[in-house]
């Protein structure tokens, strides 16, 4: 059966880095930098949960820039091979492509307006909150902070505006995404808001990397829909075999490309186009 909504993780499964430390490393500092990678490793192999990861790392963000985090996407941020080629092929076979990661909406953002706003459906995930000065007084709200991000790539001159250096991160992060569950029922919901009667849950998958996608794959394959792990570690791979083992899916869960290859996102599409 083809696939006709495709949801997937950002960080470690679209692009190299775990972007929300990377940010941190590059901009903030080596020992917060330091702080962060340690409970963001210990979320990804499922020793802390999402709450505790982000409780420790949203005041590691404060004072991060918007142009940093706008920039970070065009000069640091890495798309595992074949990227491209697997957006467009989504966009040729009219399969709507949603973002399910813990990552950070401002990233989403910046990705959607270089890529085009028709190679990503929409996003579900975490934001990290911008003020003017860093003040939490002064946030912006989603709207405007998308504004600004597509202001940057599309209005001349947008990009010498010291405003960009003014907004900074607020050090407070707001859960889009509480648990490794919800990244399957929050796909099902926005199915339901954004295609409603067009598509079914088996008809869904979602793909992932870490235990932070365990929830999310073994949810849709319940639901039988694909799960799909690629570039995956060993935690989420002896999670998913144990759960194959005892649990009834009523899908499938397939393995792609384990972290110690060199996974190219292309091999996934057969799995989507029922080939």
């Amino acid at each position: 059966m083809k696939i006709k909504l495709f949801s997937s993780d950002l960080n470690g499964t679209l692009v190299h880095q775990h972007t929300m430390s990377d940010m941190i490393r590059l901009y903030i500092g080596k020992q917060k930098y330091q702080e962060a990678n340690t409970v963001f490793q210990r979320q990804t192999s499922g020793n802390a949960s999402m709450e505790e990861a982000f409780q420790t790392a949203g005041p590691l963000t404060k004072g991060l820039t918007l142009r940093q985090a706008i920039e970070y996407t065009k000069t640091e941020m890495g798309y595992l091979d074949g990227f491209h080629e697997f957006v467009d092929t989504l966009a040729e076979h009219k399969i709507p492509l949603v973002i399910n990661s813990t990552g950070y909406s401002v990233t989403i953002y910046a990705i959607r307006e270089q890529i085009g706003a028709d190679k990503i459906h929409g996003h579900i995930g975490n934001f990290l909150r911008f003020g003017v000065d860093g003040d939490p007084s002064k946030t912006l709200n989603e709207d405007e902070l998308e504004r600004k991000v597509k202001g940057y790539f599309n209005n001349p001159g947008s990009t010498n505006d010291l405003i960009y250096d003014q907004i900074q991160a607020t050090g407070t992060i707001d859960l889009g995404i509480v648990d490794e569950e919800a990244k399957a029922k929050l796909i099902q919901e926005y199915a339901r808001t954004h295609f409603e009667g067009l598509i079914k849950p088996n008809e869904i998958a979602h793909m992932g990397d870490t235990m932070g996608d365990s929830g999310g794959i073994v949810g849709v394959a319940e639901k039988g829909g694909i799960g799909i792990a690629f570039n995956y570690n060993s935690a989420l791979e002896n999670f998913l075999r144990r759960k194959l083992d005892a649990a009834e899916i009523k899908g499938n869960i397939v393995f792609i490309s384990p972290k110690s290859s060199i996974p190219n996102i292309t091999e996934v599409i057969p799995h989507l186009l029922g080939e």
